[in-house]
């Protein structure tokens, strides 16, 4: 496992390049490409039908933008993550599958995009929060709307926690709010929240984007729901996965975290379990 030591990597994934988290990744972003409707279901097909250059930041093991070049041949897909290894995965899988209108690069979110100005008709992010610091936010949408071409869009996904009826999920959910607040990551004011979708649309407005619209969309996966057992085998596993950083960022023993996560998987097995997950996509046109 690698080390997680993101103020000196700067790679703030949670298990580094490991291949553990890559298949999670790409499994819960199928899972929500699905529950959105598609790939880039607000937008027209008019506009969908003009794109010749996309990027997507934080791509990490390519899942939008392999599915962006397979479904759409004519145009090129580009993907920057921080990860080496994400980047060698989503580039392995990309020749796997013959998609030559795919690739991937090694970059920073933080840092100045390797691009010149107005490269890309559309740029793409979903879900970095746990990428980014809250403090980096206004300089980062800053690039991505200077690498868009004029009247191209911006186009951001985020959401905050899966919500339920139950003590263990509330809490397991609370511990990673408390995580993400002490590394910097939350919007919130006091950690209980990450807090990040009501600061969207106004992050984008002030990066210069016109036009911003936002979307809701939301998973119902309470017992006996179409999404229940897909949903709780992707949170399972991202709790697990998250089990090591909760106890590195020091708001809870490895002993309870392994009392509240077991306790979680047997609460979501409950005829009377109710939960869902909220998602928010905002996005804007560059003048």
């Amino acid at each position: 496992m690698a080390t997680y030591e993101p103020e000196r990597t700067r790679n703030f994934y949670l298990l580094g390049d490991s291949q553990a988290e890559m298949v999670q990744l790409i499994a819960t972003d199928q899972l929500f490409t699905r529950a959105m409707g598609g790939l880039l279901p607000e937008q027209p097909e008019q506009t969908i039908a003009q794109l010749h250059d996309v990027l997507d930041i934080g791509c990490g093991p390519g899942g939008w933008v392999l599915e962006m070049a397979y479904a759409n041949p004519r145009l090129q897909a580009r993907g920057i993550d921080v990860s080496q290894g994400m980047i060698d995965y989503a580039n392995g899988l990309a020749r796997a599958n013959g998609l030559d209108n795919a690739q991937f690069h090694v970059a920073n979110a933080i840092d100045p995009l390797d691009f010149p100005d107005g490269t890309f008709d559309l740029v793409n992010a979903r879900y970095i929060t746990g990428l980014l610091e809250a403090a980096a936010w206004p300089n980062a949408l800053e690039e991505f709307v200077r690498v868009t071409r004029p009247a191209g869009v911006i186009r951001i996904s985020e959401n905050d926690l899966p919500i339920s009826n139950t003590v263990a999920f509330a809490h397991l959910g609370g511990l990673i709010s408390d995580a993400l607040y002490e590394t910097k990551r939350s919007f919130s004011s006091n950690g209980q929240l990450l807090s990040v979708t009501p600061a969207l649309k106004r992050l984008l407005q002030d990066a210069g984007s016109q036009e911003v619209q936002q979307g809701v969309w939301f998973i119902n996966f309470s017992a006996g729901k179409p999404a229940h057992a897909d949903l709780c085998q992707r949170l399972s596993e991202t709790y697990r996965l998250a089990q090591p950083f909760l106890i590195r960022t020091g708001v809870a023993t490895p002993e309870a975290v392994e009392q509240t996560y077991q306790q979680m998987l047997s609460e979501m097995q409950s005829d009377d379990f109710c939960a869902g997950a909220f998602s928010l996509t905002v996005w804007g046109t560059k003048p």
